[in-house]
């Protein structure tokens, strides 16, 4: 059985795997352009027997994830059957003038059960329904029965509201996005997914940013769910890959020198015992630096933005906004995946509101899930015995998780399911394939032979 080593090691990636982690290659390039690599180096004297076959040990080793591929031909279909609806006029903007909600009746029912049918959220329209099984004389207003409030839920489900099958204003906002706006969308984000890494990862972790989610996945399976906090439009969470060498159980927090300067030194200011009451100490040279500093010796008031000589940590303790665990990937960003003691974000739709580092909802859910797949439970223990100290400790993995921070705000998810989500850093605008009227697919699929549920 392997196990955990508590020794720092840094972990290389070679050949393809760099390729993917860096670049931006597109899949159906990646067999054909190691194979021409590998032919373009082979010495004329090999025969073309001997070359082909290497060629085709390479492009066998090449793990390409199935369900990854799947997705994408799943957008390909969406995006088609978004240019039809497009082409046919679109949806019409909804008016209303109340909130519509379960018992709500009138005209301006009939409205949002269209727009549900054109969207695939409601299999028929309902109201057509009521009309023909009812007497002519006896014909009544529609209603909004619980199948439209059904509907309702999952249409705020799929683009990342609150689920509660009432139509106010936010998901009337939604509901109002012109279908040409949402074809668009599609089209950049299936640019974005034809450009992901981790469709050669077996095991990988994904973050979608605007989503506010974290999956683990191994051989295309979702083998854990997590809602997730991410950095607020000003401390926007960046977009790139890595791999997660080491978690650390009852961390410290190295204070990022924006905050130090920003937010800590004026309150340090004002109250001389700040630091002190908030468990921080003054590291001299660095955040490992076991030379302390007196923060008496130190003119707060004087201190500039991102001007300090110094290093602020906070240590392991019930009050350490780094909760009982972090996951680190060493990055330029200095971003990593952290617990929280604000539990009350992860109740909210919109949960971006932090610095940039990424805040997870069930935070040893990771490591328990890394450590079973990996076949590393005898370490389990230790964890548990740790978490019952202040002390912090620091468990190496021997096999580096690749984890990949993406922007989607359109795909199809493992349930085969359309989504839809707020462009909450305005990446998307400025993109020119958001007001391309050119085609990126030709629209040959039917609304009416449409597989992917919305």
């Amino acid at each position: 059985m392997r196990s955990i080593k508590q020794i720092g090691r840094k972990h290389s990636t070679h050949g393809l795997k760099q390729v993917a982690k860096h670049g931006s290659v597109l899949l159906s390039c990646l067999a054909g352009f190691y194979t021409s690599t590998l032919l373009a180096n082979i010495s004329n004297e090999i025969p073309n027997k001997m070359a082909n076959q290497q060629a085709s040990d390479v492009s066998k080793s090449i793990y390409i994830d199935p369900k990854s591929t799947q997705q994408i031909e799943r957008m390909q279909n969406v995006i088609a059957w978004h240019q039809e609806i497009v082409n046919r006029g679109g949806w019409q903007q909804l008016n209303l003038d109340d909130v519509l909600a379960l018992g709500s009746e009138g005209p301006f029912v009939a409205e949002l059960v269209n727009r549900l049918v054109l969207g695939g959220d409601l299999t028929e329209d309902t109201c057509k329904v009521h009309i023909f099984t009812n007497p002519i004389k006896d014909i009544s207003p529609c209603v909004f029965d619980i199948r439209v409030e059904d509907a309702v839920k999952r249409f705020q489900q799929r683009h990342g509201l609150l689920v509660d099958g009432v139509v106010g204003k936010k998901t009337l906002k939604h509901l109002n996005v012109p279908a040409k706006i949402r074809y668009a969308q599609l089209k950049l984000n299936f640019q974005r997914m034809t450009e992901f890494p981790g469709r050669t990862d077996e095991e990988y972790v994904l973050v979608n940013i605007p989503e506010f989610k974290l999956r683990y996945i191994n051989k295309g399976d979702v083998v854990l769910k997590n809602r997730v906090v991410v950095g607020k439009p000003s401390w926007k969470t960046p977009a790139f890959s890595d791999e997660i060498e080491k978690f650390v159980v009852n961390p410290t927090w190295r204070i990022p020198l924006s905050i130090a300067t920003r937010e800590i030194a004026p309150k340090v200011a004002n109250d001389p015992d700040y630091l002190e009451k908030k468990n921080i100490e003054i590291r001299e040279h660095s955040y490992l630096d076991k030379n302390l500093i007196d923060p008496d010796k130190i003119v707060w008031d004087e201190i500039e933005p991102y001007d300090f000589e110094h290093f602020l940590v906070k240590r392991a303790g019930k009050d350490n906004p780094l909760g009982e665990i972090k996951y680190l990937f060493p990055n330029v960003n200095a971003i990593y995946i952290h617990d929280t003691k604000a539990k009350n974000w992860f109740k909210k739709p919109k949960r971006a509101a932090s610095h940039g580092c990424i805040r997870m909802e069930r935070p040893f859910s990771l490591a328990k899930a890394i450590i079973k797949q990996h076949q590393l439970d005898g370490i389990t223990p230790n964890i548990e015995n740790v978490r019952t100290t202040d002390k912090t400790r620091t468990f190496h993995l021997q096999k580096p998780v690749p984890i990949h921070l993406v922007y989607w705000t359109a795909w199809v998810d493992e349930n085969n399911t359309v989504n839809f989500r707020t462009d909450i850093y305005n990446q998307d605008k400025n993109l020119h394939l958001l007001h391309s009227t050119e085609p990126m697919i030709a629209a040959n699929h039917s609304l009416n032979n449409m597989n992917t549920a919305p």
